[in-house]
């Protein structure tokens, strides 16, 4: 048994051809989960005879029991792995027998599977059908660092930078925060004057998407270099950082995913045994990375009072966020049991399954 794994989430196209099956499908599995909503206590699957047990299982288990969920529009329906047993990985793809009967739905595997497939998702997206899966792959065992790098996340400039205490590099990554979401805000402001919600949820699903490509990448570069200079992650400790009311407003104001991006940086890293270490961000910002000294930031630019040294601020902060490391007693996480990649569809399914 392999005890140091991360779960992976991928999606892919259904074919066309079963399109009217599944609107068929979709509409019978809404209408049944108004039922398990107004019946909340009937979570056997004999109460709803009219979709398969292996959806109803599932469906209960998503919306049924979450008791925040009163009602429903667009259905998302699940189907538990059943250890192999309702989902299969056949050849190059993956096969429901009780829904697709003998056929493969396509299906990449970028890393290697443990044991099978955990749990699927059948949803719809612009008049198309799509299967998300997800399944456990081992991680690299850690790897020796000798180093670290500090990554200080920002609501104004860059998405990210880097630096490197050992070798002085600084790394600036992803293009400027506060130019993209000033874009989208301005292009949601026209659209809402012109009551356009169709147009309004299509620019959301695109700046989610951006968003998401960016981070992607983001990540990616830092746990490459971390991996080049064998060194070992260190971020601010951020925790509701959009709830506090010192940066709360500043990170609404932004609309950037900083967790989402802490998120990849995680799996991506566990993956290649990569640690990853959290430390207090106070001062991180207006402490010297020389001497120490408390400064303030005149916008990007610092000037350190007492020695002098002036950089940028986002680069003397990564540099603080790095040396503060030295204070803790363990790393945020190793590369064992990290949480599900790439926004797993059911944590609590997965985890069932695992």
């Amino acid at each position: 048994m392999i005890d140091n794994f991360s779960i992976l989430t991928y999606k892919t196209k259904i074919p066309s051809k079963w399109k009217d099956f599944l609107d068929d499908l979709s509409r019978r599995c809404i209408a049944e989960t108004k039922k398990m909503l107004k019946n909340r206590d009937k979570k056997s699957t004999k109460y709803y005879k009219s979709i398969p047990s292996v959806i109803a299982k599932g469906l209960s288990g998503k919306y049924q029991k979450n008791k925040k969920i009163k009602k429903i529009t667009h259905i998302v329906i699940p189907i538990y792995g059943d250890k192999g047993e309702v989902v299969k990985v056949e050849g190059d793809g993956i096969r429901i027998p009780r829904l697709f009967k003998k056929e493969v739905i396509p299906a990449e595997f970028p890393r290697p599977i443990i044991g099978h497939i955990l749990y699927v998702e059948i949803f719809k997206r612009d008049k198309e059908w799509y299967l998300s899966y997800c399944y456990k792959t081992p991680c690299e065992n850690n790897a020796e660092t000798s180093n670290v790098i500090g990554v200080d996340r920002n609501a104004v400039g860059n998405v990210a930078v880097m630096a490197n205490p050992k070798t002085g590099k600084v790394r600036k990554l992803g293009s400027d925060v506060s130019k993209i979401t000033e874009n989208y805000r301005n292009r949601r402001k026209n659209l809402q004057k012109a009551n356009a919600k169709k147009m309004l949820k299509k620019l959301s699903k695109k700046q989610s998407n951006r968003v998401r490509d960016i981070n992607h990448k983001v990540s990616r570069s830092i746990v490459d270099w971390a991996r080049e200079n064998k060194a070992a992650i260190v971020i601010e400790n951020l925790g509701k950082i959009k709830d506090s009311k010192k940066c709360g407003r500043y990170v609404k104001k932004s609309q950037w995913a900083y967790y989402q991006l802490e998120l990849f940086i995680g799996y991506k890293a566990a993956l290649l045994g990569i640690p990853i270490w959290k430390v207090n961000p106070a001062f991180t910002s207006k402490a010297c990375s020389r001497c120490g000294t408390i400064n303030v930031p005149n916008g990007k630019r610092f000037v350190c009072t007492s020695c002098g040294h002036f950089d940028h601020r986002d680069a003397n902060a990564a540099f603080n966020i790095a040396q503060k490391h030295l204070g803790d007693q363990a790393p945020a996480h190793s590369a064992a049991g990290v949480r599900s990649i790439g926004g797993s569809p059911n944590l609590d399914a997965c985890r069932a399954e695992a």
